[in-house]
């Protein structure tokens, strides 16, 4: 009995010792250079930034908005943010799961649709999370998707990784015509994404 103890002891250490070394250490993973292109992030109005315990990557925006009252082309608003992620050698990671938060005000049958997608430059591949919000709606929201067929980076070698974000609003075809609005969250006043890596030892 005794001897069962030791081995399943040896074998939750060995478990445990397995997890953290896939995991960068903390503080060791920050955002370099980040610039970004598209109608819905003019310049100074996105920031991008790691978590301490490399677990999440967070990108907010201040002035993504996607509405159905003004031009037509407002309905649809996007932008692509292209940073560079330092990190140390010897590790690949995904983006697996997204968390969108921001305000939405939909009529009866008016869609928010919300697409993110990721990739890495010069690397084939492409990973998305649509996320749809269907009227009668208004409130803040708070909504979970995860990535269809993630993306992995290249072990030891520096790749920006690429954000794209589309957010758009379809009114459908109804008379009278009806009306919608997918923005920043009346609390904080951001569009916010909130990514989680997946890390692996490579």
């Amino acid at each position: 009995m005794a001897a069962v103890a030791v081995v399943l002891l040896l074998s939750i250490l060995q478990l445990a010792v397995h997890g953290y070394a896939i995991s960068p250490p903390p503080g060791s993973v920050t955002v370099g250079d980040v610039s970004a292109a598209g109608d819905g992030c003019p310049e100074g109005t996105y920031t991008a930034v790691v978590s301490d315990d490399a677990h999440a990557l967070t990108v907010m925006f201040s002035d993504f908005t996607a509405v159905t009252d003004k031009a037509l082309g407002d309905r649809r608003k996007q932008c692509v943010v292209s940073l560079q992620l330092n990190y140390p050698q010897g590790f690949t990671f995904t983006l697996v799961d997204i968390i969108l938060r921001g305000y939405a005000n939909l009529d009866e049958g008016v869609k928010g649709v919300l697409q993110t997608s990721y990739y890495f430059s010069g690397q084939p591949g492409t990973a998305d999370a649509p996320v749809v919000k269907v009227g009668k709606f208004d409130a803040n929201f708070e909504e979970g998707a995860t990535f269809i067929s993630p993306v992995v980076s290249v072990c030891n070698q520096v790749r920006n990784l690429n954000i794209r974000t589309e957010v758009r609003v379809e009114p459908g075809n109804f008379t009278p015509k009806r009306h919608g609005i997918v923005t920043v969250d009346s609390q904080d006043l951001k569009l916010t994404q909130i990514f989680a890596f997946s890390w692996e030892a490579c």
